[in-house]
């Protein structure tokens, strides 16, 4: 239910935003991650990688290449593969985490399938969920307004045949 009512706060949020005439912030880089790439410019020989380490902090380091498809960071080495690159508008890194030769990537997507990991199915859940939540309080709100309106007719009605004689 957590989760649910956080994507409620934030759905909110967003609508609240369009209403007013507010664009979202555009994603920028960290500092850090846009400093190291800057520096990548200068040492073709090296890459940048986005390191998740072990203790939950997130690094951007320059790693040189090591016989074409190896990089050590922390005498770990890691396995380097040009289908496994991110990228974000001109600039491209590996993510890596510290547990793993193989960088972060979508190459697994059959093994994350056949697990039952894959979120392809969570988003058709989740919007029915909301959809589950938001429809009452339509219905609501249209069930009120008829209502009012029978009620309005039968005491018009009323008027009309038992109380309008006024002599």
């Amino acid at each position: 239910m957590g989760k649910i009512s956080e994507l409620e706060k934030k759905q909110a949020r967003l609508e609240l935003a369009m209403l007013k005439g507010q664009k979202q912030k555009p994603f920028k880089l960290p500092m850090q991650a846009a400093r190291t790439l800057r520096q990548k410019k200068k040492l073709p020989t090296h890459i940048v990688t986005q390191y998740l380490g072990q203790d939950g902090n997130m690094r951007f380091k320059l790693t040189p290449i090591v016989s074409g498809n190896i990089i050590v960071i922390n005498n770990k080495a890691h396995k380097l593969n040009p289908k496994d690159i991110c990228r974000f508008g001109k600039q491209s890194w590996y993510i890596h985490r510290e547990i793993s030769r193989k960088p972060v990537s979508n190459q697994d997507y059959e093994e994350v399938r056949k697990k039952g990991d894959d979120t392809d199915s969570d988003v058709v859940l989740i919007k029915a969920v909301l959809g589950a939540i938001m429809k009452p309080k339509k219905e609501l709100k249209k069930n009120a307004i008829i209502w009012i309106i029978v009620v309005a007719a039968i005491a018009i009605l009323g008027l009309i045949f038992f109380g309008g004689g006024g002599a």
